[in-house]
C-alpha cells in the first residue's frame, strides 16, 4: 500500500490514542446519538400516524355527511319522479278533456252557423202581421178599407 490505511486499520489506530474515559465518553455519545435517532424516528413517525388519524376521522365525518345529504337528496328525486308522473298523467286528461272539447266546439260551431243562417233568413221575411196591417192601409187608400 502506498501510504494509505484501510479505515479499520485508521479506526483502530484511533482507538489505541485513547484513554479509557475517552472511549467511555465516546461510546455514551454515540449511544445518545443512536438513542435521540431512534427517539426522533418514534416521535416523527407518532406524530404522522395521529396526523393521519385525525384526517381519517375528518374524512369519515365529512363522508357521513355527504351520505346524509345523498339519501336526502334521493328521496328529494323519488318525489319530483312521482311528482312529474302525476303530471303527466294530468296532462294526459287534459289532453283528453281538450280533444272531447275541440269536437264539442266543431259541433256548436256547425250549430251556430245554421242558426245565423236563420236569423238571417227571418230578418229577411217581414212578420204577416205587419204585412196584413200595410196591406188594409192601402186598400183604404184606394178605396177599399179593410173590416
Amino acid at each position: 500500500m502506498t501510504g494509505k490505511l484501510p479505515i479499520t486499520d485508521g479506526i483502530r489506530d484511533l482507538l489505541d490514542d485513547l484513554t479509557g474515559g475517552q472511549k467511555l465518553l465516546i461510546g455514551g455519545v454515540v449511544l445518545a446519538v443512536l438513542i435521540a435517532v431512534c427517539f426522533g424516528g418514534y416521535a416523527w413517525s407518532g406524530w404522522k400516524i395521529s396526523r393521519l388519524e385525525k384526517e381519517t376521522a375528518e374524512a369519515k365525518v365529512r363522508a357521513g355527511r355527504l351520505e346524509d345529504l345523498a339519501a336526502k337528496k334521493e328521496i328529494e328525486a323519488e318525489q319530483y319522479k312521482q311528482k312529474i308522473e302525476h303530471l303527466e298523467g294530468s296532462l294526459a286528461e287534459i289532453k283528453e278533456i281538450a280533444k272531447t272539447q275541440d269536437e264539442e266546439l266543431e259541433k256548436l260551431n256547425f250549430s251556430v252557423r245554421g242558426s245565423r243562417a236563420d236569423v238571417e233568413r227571418a230578418r229577411g221575411i217581414r212578420s204577416i202581421r205587419t204585412t196584413a196591417d200595410e196591406l188594409c192601409k192601402r186598400l183604404g187608400e184606394v178605396g177599399h178599407p179593410c173590416e
